[in-house]
Formats: C-alpha cells, sequence, structure tokens
C-alpha cells in the first residue's frame, strides 16, 4: 500500500514537471525541473509560482495545450522603419541586463531615426501615426518645417492658365493638426539658422526689416517680417500678393531684388537685396538739388514702365519706398501693388501721395495713379519738407495747385506741374517721362540722404 502511494505521487509530480517542460517561455525552469524530478525520488516536487517574477514566466498557449513538442529558437527579427509593424512571438527568455536595455534603447532610437527620414522624404503622404495616437516630436517638427503655405495661380503672370489648382490642398488639410505655433523656440527657425540678425532697419503697420547675414553666403541681405500672425488662409492669401508681385516682375536694375521667401510661426519673411537706405526725409534734412531729383525721377519712371509693360502697378511709391544702393534708386514695397486693368482688389497706399480720383474709388487710370506719387515724393525731397496728410495744403496739392520751387528751372517745375495734374489722362505716362528731353542733360552726383 505504501509503494503505491509512493507511486501515485510520483506520477503527480511527473505530470506536473512534464507541463512545466512544455511551457515555451521558460527555459530555466525546464533545467531546475528536469534537475529537481531526477534528484527526488521519494517527494513531491512543487513549483512556488508565486516565487517566479510576472515579467519572466508568462503562461502561454503551449501551457494549456500541452503539445507534443518543445517550441524551437526562432532567428533574429528583421528590424522594419515602423513601430507598429513589430510582432511580438513566443521565444527564449532574454537574460535581464544593462547590456541588453541599451540594445534596446538603440535600437528605439534607429527606428525613430528611420520614421523621421520617411517623413521627410515622403512629402505628398500624410504624417505617420501609429496605432497608439503617438507622433514623434521630430517627425512633427520636420512636418511643420516643410509644411506647404497656401498655393494659388499668381495673378499677375499673364500666361498662367486659369484652371491651376493647389497641388498642396489636399496634404495641407491632412496636416493641419501640425501647426508651427505649437512647438514654440527657436529650434527649428529657418530664420535663426540660415541667417545671423545684424539690426533692424526698417518698421511699418504691417512689418519689420532686418539686416541679416546669410551664414552660407556670407552676403547682406535685407529680410522683412510680417508683425503680426496670419492664421487664416485669406490673410496668408493678401501677404503672398507682395511676393507674387516680385516674383512675376523678375529683375531689373531700378526694383529691389526678390530672393526667397517662406511661412515660419505663421508669419511671412520675405528675402530681398539689401539697400543703403531710402530716400525719406524730415524737417532738419537739407533741401536735394534739381540735378539728384532728376536722377531719381528718370530711375524710378524706368521702373515704373517696366511693371506697367507688364500690367502691374504699384499704387504706394513715396519716400519710404525708394531705395538707394551704390548711387542707384530701386523701388521697393509691393504690398499694395495690383493689376493694370483693375482685377484684382485695390488697395491705396498713402493718402499724402495718392491722387483725388483713387480716394474717390476711381480706378479707370491706375498707371496715372503712380505717376501723380511719383511725382508728389519728387515735390517733397525738393521742397525738402514732408507733406502734410490734411488741411488746405493737401487739398490744394490735390488740386494741381503747386507753390513756386525757388532756384529751380522753369522746364523742372513744369514737368513736376504735369505728374500732378488732377486729370489723371494729362499726366504723363511712364514711357513718356522717361522719354523727357529733360532727362538729356549731363549726369549729376546722385542724391544721397543719410
Amino acid at each position: 500500500m505504501k509503494r503505491r502511494k509512493q507511486s501515485n505521487k510520483r506520477m503527480k509530480g511527473s505530470l506536473l514537471f512534464d507541463q512545466i517542460t512544455f511551457n515555451s517561455k521558460s527555459s530555466r525552469f525546464q533545467n531546475e525541473m528536469s534537475n529537481d524530478a531526477l534528484e527526488s525520488t521519494s517527494s513531491v516536487t512543487v513549483l512556488d509560482f508565486d516565487a517566479v517574477d510576472d515579467k519572466d514566466f508568462i503562461l502561454s498557449q503551449d501551457f494549456f495545450c500541452t503539445p507534443d513538442y518543445i517550441t524551437p529558437e526562432i532567428p533574429p527579427l528583421t528590424v522594419t522603419n515602423k513601430l507598429e509593424e513589430l510582432l511580438c512571438p513566443n521565444s527564449p527568455e532574454k537574460k535581464k541586463s544593462v547590456k541588453s536595455k541599451r540594445q534596446r534603447e538603440a535600437t528605439l532610437l534607429d527606428l525613430e531615426a528611420d520614421l523621421t527620414a520617411e517623413t521627410e522624404n515622403q512629402t505628398a503622404t500624410e504624417p505617420h501615426i501609429n496605432k497608439q495616437g503617438y507622433v514623434s516630436q521630430s517627425a512633427v517638427a520636420l512636418r511643420c518645417r516643410v509644411m506647404p503655405p497656401p498655393c494659388m495661380k499668381n495673378p499677375y503672370i499673364k500666361d498662367a492658365s486659369e484652371n491651376d489648382v493647389d497641388p498642396f490642398g489636399d496634404r495641407r488639410s491632412k496636416c493641419a493638426v501640425f501647426s508651427p505655433a505649437a512647438l514654440g523656440g527657436d529650434g527649428l527657425s529657418r530664420y535663426r539658422t540660415d541667417f545671423h540678425e545684424i539690426e533692424q532697419i526698417g518698421i511699418g503697420n504691417f512689418s519689420r526689416v532686418f539686416k541679416v547675414l546669410k551664414r552660407i553666403d556670407g552676403c547682406m541681405y535685407a529680410v522683412k517680417c510680417s508683425t503680426r500672425k496670419l492664421y487664416q488662409d485669406s490673410e496668408r492669401q493678401k501677404a503672398l500678393m507682395e511676393v507674387q508681385a516680385l516674383a512675376a516682375l523678375g529683375y531689373h536694375d531700378n526694383i529691389v531684388g526678390y530672393n526667397t521667401s517662406w511661412f515660419e510661426n505663421e508669419q511671412l519673411y520675405i528675402q530681398m537685396e539689401l539697400c543703403d537706405h531710402n530716400i525719406s526725409i524730415n524737417l532738419s534734412s537739407k533741401i536735394c538739388p534739381e540735378g539728384e531729383a532728376l536722377v531719381a525721377m528718370h530711375q524710378i519712371a524706368k521702373a515704373l514702365q517696366f511693371i506697367h509693360e507688364k500690367g502691374i502697378v504699384h499704387l504706394d511709391v513715396k519716400p519710404e519706398n525708394i531705395y538707394m544702393k551704390n548711387s542707384v534708386y530701386k523701388l521697393g514695397d509691393f504690398g499694395c501693388a495690383s493689376l493694370l486693368d483693375g482685377s484684382l482688389p485695390i488697395e491705396e497706399g498713402d493718402a499724402r501721395y495718392m491722387p483725388q480720383e483713387i480716394l474717390n474709388d476711381n480706378y479707370d487710370h491706375l498707371d496715372k495713379v503712380d505717376i501723380f506719387s511719383l511725382g508728389a515724393t519728387i515735390y517733397e525731397i525738393t521742397r525738402g519738407s514732408i507733406l502734410p496728410d490734411s488741411g488746405p495744403y493737401f487739398q490744394n496739392l490735390k488740386e494741381g495747385k503747386l507753390p513756386l520751387l525757388p532756384g529751380h528751372s522753369v522746364q523742372f517745375q513744369n514737368i513736376l506741374k504735369a505728374m500732378l495734374d488732377p486729370d489723371p489722362v494729362r499726366r504723363p505716362s511712364a514711357k513718356e517721362l522717361v522719354g523727357n528731353p529733360i532727362f538729356n542733360r549731363p549726369p549729376h552726383r546722385t542724391f544721397k540722404i543719410k
């Protein structure tokens, strides 16, 4: 009887041992149980499951089904570039160590680097988001860096197709959750990365201008930045009008050169040619000699002829928007530019330099608006005082009633009077102004204001 009980105990221990050996998750316990079964011939082998670490001992399906084979060693996993594709098959226990932990961390870093590279290269697809809704910070940052601005047909190009569509519209809607403003800081700022800011050289109602050094080519540029953030597509489209006008015009000796532009932190940045200064004056400035005023008038008239022939009008000609570089006058700031045919919205510039017809919403002769503004500008720098923005003198100027300029030739005063004629039809065109015989005089020293 005693032998039978001992035999039953051995059978129970053997069954328990057999069940444990088929657990494919714990080969270490297999060896321990095998040794205990060989050494113990008269006692029951009992495992203390509470003593086993939950992380090291996981009950698999094999434990309950008791198959007739042991899970073989599997080959190493192939590292993929997507976190969610990593499988978690049954495998032998891996020893826990600092080295293995470092290896796992290194693998995860490699995976994230691959994901970041994929996010940067696949610009035509939506950003990668895994099943848990996690997107790495680097992937978000890079997606914001290449986030496309509103892309539309350039209205200043005459041969642009009427059927042009926004090629980035679908992608932009998918990427709407990636807001550059949400990142904060200047870590990914293109402006801070590509340029070294030297000083602020201009400020207006809607923008600021900085003198910068480009780190790559070592040249100086002017970067214009919008002062307020542009959140709506309509705001961005309006801000882009200046960029599109400059891009459509191309290069001209008497127009401030345009390099590139981009959106950053919901603001528009425009990289342009750096000029020495503009020709704005104050009460303490010296009066501009007639010869220098004629040089300025002639060169800006050539700029106006160039843009008018392309069907574009400036609509904000004034001393603050006329610059000098190496003794050459250049017309800049095309923020109010529009089309000559009036097919685009009209936004008039500084009222001091605007003719009466545009203030009365008469847009039939927009090219002659620029001629009036240029005449008012030359009259101001020649007179040596800033034009008033209201009052009798302001109204007399709109009506073409100019006080005489002592010390200036009759021909010079006549051309100013023609440019400031209240009837736009009687004003000369830019082409007629460039061909005026008054500019055939010998060259004079250029006008410099500091």
